[in-house]
């Protein structure tokens, strides 16, 4: 693999069959030798699958899986957090689950989307970004509002050091969104790979506005 700042790696529940344990680190051998049923795991096979496909250069990474599938970003070029989050669309009561994690900005935005499911997944998916980003819990979705006071769309909050923050939606259920440092060169379009049925998809990166107020 090339060494570039930044690589987005994707990848569909079908790659499970690729996983090999004889390639696992340090780390998740000592995991998987305390809890010998993850291995079992979809989830588990997918993600460590991802890992297993970077070089050694890339140290630093960020981990996310859902229902067999997994996302992963890592950089090369810096010890700053990068952060990734995938989530299934599925039928569920947005604005209920909405008052959980949103500020009340936030919820009253979502009222007036014409595509609340995907206005919702959106939110999620940045938020738990912007989370690892800053090396927070889920109790600190609150602490972050992406829809500012005044505001009447998706704005990041200014982050030190400074980031990008991209969103896609792939084979139509899945959303996944990524934030990294803005001194990274390339864009998502760039470094974006992906594996099982995942690699026919098109990764239409959107790349949201940051708010410097907040």
């Amino acid at each position: 693999m090339m060494n570039i700042d930044c690589v987005i790696l994707l990848a569909s529940a079908d790659v499970c069959g690729l996983y090999s344990n004889q390639k696992l680190d340090n780390t998740d051998r000592k995991r998987l030798h305390q809890h010998p049923e993850l291995e079992q795991r979809t989830d588990w096979q997918s993600s460590r699958f991802l890992k297993q496909q970077l070089a050694d250069p890339y140290s630093i990474y960020s981990l996310t899986h859902k229902k067999g599938h997994a996302g992963l970003i890592a950089t090369s070029t810096t010890q700053d957090a990068i952060g990734i989050d995938i989530e299934y669309a599925q039928k569920r009561n947005f604005l209920e689950l909405a008052q959980l994690f949103c500020t009340e900005n936030e919820q009253a935005w979502l009222v007036q989307q014409a595509d609340l499911s995907t206005a919702f997944y959106q939110l999620w998916t940045l938020k738990e970004a912007f989370i690892k980003v800053s090396r927070g819990q889920l109790a600190d979705m609150h602490r972050w509002c992406l829809v500012p006071q005044g505001y009447n769309a998706i704005h990041i909050p200014a982050h030190n050091p400074p980031v990008k923050a991209y969103s896609c939606v792939i084979d139509k259920n899945w959303h996944i969104s990524v934030i990294y440092p803005s001194s990274f060169y390339i864009s998502p379009q760039c470094c974006t790979s992906a594996f099982g049925h995942w690699q026919y998809c098109q990764f239409n990166w959107h790349q949201w506005p940051i708010n410097p107020d907040v």
